[in-house]
């Protein structure tokens, strides 16, 4: 899993000396979120189907946790103050170079230059368009 990859300091050192940022823990939550539909689907699948070994409520318990995890990073996104252009410019520079990040980090890029100087200077400014609302921006 890429997102396994990039988050776990074995495969990404720079996670040693990098504060968390507001688009990494969207990210996190987005994950969490797919992996809950995947689960909700696995479920309905076995419910149609006549495994005998398998029934639908033991994924139950699975289901709970997963979201338990979601809540609970979907609140710490929202807590998190935002992520300054300086360290949205490093993330494009991070990505721009790894496999599957090339769109992501060309859409990023030209949002970035595409803004003005005075919605850079506003706290409450978020990357529209594209882009995923976990871009939040603050003022550096």
């Amino acid at each position: 899993m890429e997102i396994y990859r990039y988050f776990h300091p074995h495969h990404n050192p720079r996670l040693f000396r990098t504060p968390l940022r507001r688009q990494e823990v969207g990210e996190l939550h987005q994950a969490s979120s797919e992996l809950r539909k995947a689960i909700e689907r696995a479920r309905l699948r076995t419910e149609r189907s006549s495994s005998e070994s398998l029934s639908p409520q033991l994924f139950d318990d699975a289901l709970n946790a997963v979201r338990v995890l979601e809540s609970s990073l979907k609140s710490l996104r929202d807590l998190h103050e935002g992520d300054s252009t300086s360290a949205v410019q490093s993330l494009v520079e991070e990505r721009e170079g790894l496999k599957g990040w090339e769109s992501w980090a060309r859409i990023v890029a030209e949002q970035l230059e595409a803004e003005e100087p005075t919605d850079r200077e506003n706290p409450e400014h978020l990357l529209t368009g594209t882009l995923p609302p976990e871009l939040h921006l603050k003022r550096e």
